[in-house]
């Protein structure tokens, strides 16, 4: 037998068990009835999804893309700065010992709270939103503005740093819960990274409450004054849900009222020179 009968003897024998007529790839062949079976099996994925499974994920997805449509629909129809009926706090800078003394809705004897409020702070440091103080605490509660956004507990203090302070009015929701001593922190609806302080802890009741300055028992003065404009002021002794904050910053129609503190119902006596002006924030 010369080479090419050899070789073509060869392939014929290995072409046997798959019953084709040549062992030779590079040319199409019919195959009238003959079965090819493949050199090696085809190994499944191990993770399957399952059609149900799939099914209720694309049908999560688009409930919450259908929820983000609309709430960006609602916020974007009452974001023509139209002022609210109760007017904004204005603290001139020159009037350094401007602050608003606060008559709370309830007993500040909190194990969670949620502050919300608009700003439009004049860049000068630390700068006191609310404070609430005690006979046996300075800094029971407290909440500040400025490169960052601090939070008092109990005298224990936590730090949010930002990215650069605002010049323009900026939506703040600062949140407490005692059981596990989280806290967060809301810029303009959007949540950043929770952090822990506290845990355990309930606020004392019997102090006093200020808007604009951080009041020193023990000597009787005010610090850390702010200085700009400052509206819907409320105060919660609950931890607001996600879909609350964002409808407060998209300043949807029928604004949630804190039980603690409500904007434009609860008591406060405007002294030192605070001004009221129509509230742009929304």
């Amino acid at each position: 037998l010369c080479r090419p009968q050899i070789r073509l003897l060869e392939n014929t024998l290995l072409d046997r068990h798959n019953r084709t007529l040549r062992n030779d790839y590079r040319h199409g062949q019919p195959l009238q009835g003959r079965v090819v079976e493949a050199s090696f099996r085809a190994h499944r994925a191990q993770a399957q999804c399952h059609p149900e499974e799939f099914t209720l994920r694309l049908d999560q997805i688009q409930m919450q893309l259908q929820d983000m449509k609309t709430e960006l629909l609602n916020g974007l129809s009452h974001t023509g700065r139209k002022s609210s009926t109760f007017p904004a706090f204005y603290f001139p800078v020159e009037n350094i010992e401007s602050f608003v003394e606060v008559h709370p809705l309830r007993a500040v004897s909190l194990q969670a709270f949620t502050l919300c409020f608009w700003s439009r702070a004049h860049p000068a440091g630390s700068q006191t939103i609310l404070s609430y103080s005690t006979g046996d605490s300075d800094h029971e509660l407290v909440v500040t503005v400025g490169a960052e956004v601090g939070l008092w507990i109990g005298g224990q203090l936590l730090s949010f740093p930002l990215q650069h302070e605002a010049q323009d009015w900026l939506h703040h929701c600062v949140t407490w819960a005692s059981q596990a001593g989280t806290a967060s922190l809301w810029l303009n609806g959007a949540a950043g990274k929770a952090r822990s302080v506290q845990k355990g802890y309930v606020s004392q009741a019997g102090g006093t409450l200020t808007l604009g300055k951080d009041r020193d028992t023990l000597l009787g003065t005010f610090s850390n004054g702010f200085a700009g404009r400052m509206a819907q002021v409320n105060l919660w002794s609950r931890v607001l849900s996600a879909a609350e904050v964002r409808a407060l910053a998209l300043c949807k129609p029928g604004q949630l009222k804190g039980d603690v503190i409500a904007w434009g119902e609860t008591p406060m006596a405007l002294l030192g020179g605070v001004l009221l002006e129509p509230d742009t924030s929304c």
